[in-house]
């Protein structure tokens, strides 16, 4: 056979080949659409909707007219419900509020007379980006139009808070945590039952007295461990590398830490389950990593995601956990300020548990 037909004839086969196996082929045009849709229609970088909180002391036209203001900007949602120093407090740890405003009872008095006022203002500087962004909005809203004032101006007295320093590792590390013994803790438990399926291991198990629940549990208990362990690597050399410390209680992050491996033990169980074979097994993984990375808040805060479809990040395990680790570890969250990320991140994790269980189960059984 020359080597033109002998090349036709192999292109041939692949095109057949691919056409058989639609699933694989489906993924494969999947993945950049998904990327595409991430980058083009879901991430939005200019910030919006960042939760605020506004206290205003003044009775007067000048503060009624700045709270109207801010309430009216596309960049913040007041939250009306939060008013009192200990409740914001306890918001901000908990990264339910992500800035919080004070309107002094002198404001409109001091704008009047002298033409100059100040605003107190808490922020979060977690994320270094956003908090700059709402410093400078807050210098715009200030400015007063009014013809009795010829220059007047509103200054920032301004307090950041949690990364004083505005350090981006401070932003990046405690959610790289997460996200990584989420990719490590999948992937192990894909490759350890993909492989045993394609060497024709796992049916070897399965011909013996060995139970399908005795596997899964065993690989599961195994690789969880594994994630544990290198759950506690990774926080170490974020304190002696980066110098992170952990501000909120050490014996909270550790009771947390099974957390960001159950939910990844039951997203690999599912895609073991659903795919014929290792290549479809890692293209379930990555559309499963995408939106993990893109959607949680890991990468770009929430603040940034279209607020039409902003919800989907909702609907991710990780997005919760990387909440979670960088309330404790950065903001100091106690245990009712991080409990509603708790509730849901356990409550993620046993459902995809018993999902991956019963799936994997009866593909082992069938």
């Amino acid at each position: 056979m020359s080597l033109i037909n002998g090349t036709f004839a192999i292109a041939a086969k692949e095109f057949r080949h691919m056409r058989q196996d639609r699933l694989t082929l489906g993924l494969t045009f999947a993945l950049p659409v998904l990327q595409l849709l991430m980058y083009g229609v879901i991430l939005d970088t200019r910030v919006h909707n960042v939760p605020t909180a506004v206290v205003n002391h003044d009775t007067h036209q000048a503060g009624r007219v700045l709270v109207e203001r801010i309430a009216h900007s596309p960049l913040f949602q007041v939250r009306s419900d939060v008013q009192s120093a200990p409740e914001i407090d306890s918001a901000m740890r908990a990264g339910v509020l992500r800035a919080a405003i004070e309107i002094p009872e002198d404001y409109s008095a001091t704008l009047m007379y002298s033409g100059r006022a100040k605003l107190k203002v808490a922020v979060d500087g977690v994320d270094v980006a956003t908090s700059n962004y709402v410093l400078a909005a807050l210098e715009s809203l200030g400015e007063v139009n009014d013809s009795h004032l010829p220059h007047p101006t509103v200054s920032v007295d301004a307090r950041v808070l949690f990364n004083p320093e505005a350090r981006t590792s401070v932003f990046f590390l405690p959610g790289l945590l997460a996200v990584l013994i989420q990719t490590i803790t999948t992937l192990l438990l894909i490759f350890s039952i993909t492989s045993e399926r394609e060497r024709g291991t796992l049916e070897q198990l399965l011909v013996t007295k060995m139970s399908p629940e005795a596997i899964i549990c065993g690989k599961c208990i195994a690789i969880g461990a594994v994630g544990l362990l290198e759950c506690a690597v990774l926080a170490v050399l974020m304190h002696s590398l980066f110098h992170i410390e952990i501000a909120g209680s050490l014996a909270l992050f550790a009771a947390i830490l099974p957390l960001f491996v159950l939910a990844p033990l039951g997203v690999g169980l599912l895609i073991v389950a659903l795919a014929r074979n290792q290549i479809q097994a890692l293209q379930f993984a990555q559309v499963v990593f995408l939106p993990s990375i893109m959607l949680s808040g890991f990468v770009f805060p929430r603040e940034f995601l279209n607020s039409k479809i902003g919800w989907l990040s909702d609907t991710l395990p990780t997005t919760y956990l990387v909440s979670l680790s960088r309330n404790i570890v950065l903001r100091g969250a106690t245990v009712a300020e991080a409990a509603p990320d708790i509730v849901i991140s356990g409550s993620f994790a046993l459902a995809l548990l018993v999902a991956g269980w019963r799936l994997s189960r009866s593909r082992m059984t069938a």
